[in-house]
């Protein structure tokens, strides 16, 4: 039986600043002059930061190579989620034929 496996990568124009808050998201060269998103959560962007600087983009394997439970790597896939839709975020959907482990 096969199942869509959702591979999330950060889009290589996004510049991530920590701040007191959590930080801030912003993309360049956008057509509109660059995108600027505020972030107010700390976890979510020390994970984009590990994602950029020791995968290559691929938060995937950021996630999965956490310590986070499993209810906080689905937090953390949902705030993905939001990030695809405001941009910085680039999703691709796979399928695979391996057993799903539950």
């Amino acid at each position: 039986m096969s199942h869509t496996i959702t591979h999330y990568r950060l889009i290589s124009e996004v510049k991530i600043r920590r701040e007191s808050f959590g930080g801030i998201l912003y993309k360049y060269g956008c057509a509109d002059r660059g995108a600027l998103s505020f972030i107010n959560s700390p976890q979510l962007i020390e994970l984009l930061i590990i994602g950029q600087q020791q995968h290559d983009g691929d938060m995937n394997a950021a996630i999965e190579n956490s310590r986070y439970s499993e209810a906080g790597k689905q937090k953390l896939y949902s705030a993905l989620d939001d990030l695809v839709k405001r941009g910085y975020i680039q999703v691709q959907m796979q399928m695979s034929s391996k057993p799903v482990s539950s």
